[in-house]
């Protein structure tokens, strides 16, 4: 049973508000070629629970907060503090993680416990090896035995949260696998589901070729199948997989609210909005409710509202959030260094039936 985008506030019957997404750490502890958010991978910075328990409040104007977009949230070993610091303000906590580092029962225990909402875990495939080579070595067995430890522990604690969620990026080297994750997910009580596709953020040979401009009648396949094993389960799961469908991209531009939807800050405490457009202050230094007040964010919120505005025009984002254009999957910086000649033989030899991963191979030896 396919549950619709609001399934989320019907469960933690949460307000209609913004989110806050909070970076509480800076790295990773695995490396992704597709990952273009890996800076100083080792080299890890963390926000300390001390310096957050300062703001007493402003997070009830969120209706969430969200950590984990462009890091990983538990190489910060305070993270679960952190959790259970925002619980008892009454927030409620999402966390995204590639689940590496929930090792044992412990673990899971202690997540369970944290009053943590919503575990969202990224897996890119149903095997060891197709993950593997995704994950930067982390295979989905390790993946898969997090999960089970994660639903055991809420077993055993008497517990429905953490929701379990899931993001995966398809490509064309685990687009076969998305039915067979699919029915995991539903088989090990996944709330929601969410399918991205591979954009190449940067000039990357090897990953060129498993973009899905290449076979999208197999992608088009694969995500009907994964509809209709949603369709068909008694469990209800949310599935997301509107970046599939044409002219989200352009439907989103002519109606962003991205200016009041979310508000982003990082692990130093410097808090933007509409995805990085404009910083409005450091929640540490001035307050988390002084910088929602703020005459910056109000100004901020004048200008982006008013219609043709330059700042609007010049955002990029939506323009990858559908198929409708080359441009859709090969970003930016890869256009530059490849050149659109080359990207367009590049579909033309796809065409033909050729394989296009040797394409992208013959490329690299020139």
């Amino acid at each position: 049973m396919l549950m619709n985008g609001e399934w989320l506030g019907n469960l933690v019957e949460s307000k209609p508000l913004p989110n806050l997404h909070l970076e509480v750490s800076l790295g990773c502890n695995i490396s992704c070629a597709m990952c273009t958010f890996h800076d100083g991978l080792k080299k890890f910075q963390i926000m300390p629970l001390e310096k957050l328990k300062k703001i007493k409040s402003g997070f009830e104007n969120f209706s969430q907060v969200h950590i984990g977009d462009g890091s990983e949230p538990f190489i910060n070993p305070d993270i679960l503090n952190i959790v259970k610091y925002l619980y008892g303000l009454g927030t409620n906590v999402s966390v995204q993680t590639n689940a590496k580092r929930i090792r044992s029962y412990a673990d899971a225990e202690a997540i369970v416990k944290s009053g943590l909402m919503l575990l969202s875990i990224s897996v890119d495939g149903a095997t060891d090896e197709t993950v593997k080579k995704i994950r930067g070595g982390l295979g989905f067995s390790e993946i898969a035995q997090a999960i089970e430890l994660i639903n055991e522990a809420k077993y055993r604690l008497g517990s429905v949260r953490p929701y379990l969620a899931c993001n995966a990026v398809a490509m064309r080297c685990n687009l076969t696998e998305l039915p067979i994750l699919t029915r995991y997910l539903l088989e090990h009580n996944f709330s929601s589901f969410r399918i991205g596709f591979l954009e190449l953020r940067q000039p990357n040979k090897q990953l060129a070729g498993e973009l899905l401009i290449y076979d999208m009648p197999l992608a088009e396949a694969m995500l009907e199948q994964v509809k209709n094993l949603i369709v068909s389960h008694p469990s209800p799961m949310h599935f997301d997989g509107d970046i599939f469908k044409s002219g989200v991209g352009f439907a989103r531009r002519e109606n962003c609210t991205g200016y009041k939807d979310r508000l982003y800050a990082n692990y130093s405490g410097d808090i933007w909005t509409c995805y990085g457009k404009q910083r409005l202050g450091n929640i540490f230094d001035d307050g988390l409710d002084a910088v929602l007040n703020s005459t910056e964010y109000a100004d901020y919120v004048q200008v982006v509202t008013q219609p043709g505005n330059t700042t609007c025009a010049q955002c990029s984002f939506c323009k990858i959030m559908s198929l409708d254009k080359i441009t859709d999957h090969f970003g930016r910086r890869a256009i530059e260094y490849y050149g659109m000649p080359l990207i367009e033989d590049s579909l033309e030899y796809a065409k033909s039936g050729s394989d296009i991963r040797k394409f992208w191979q013959n490329q690299a030896l020139n």
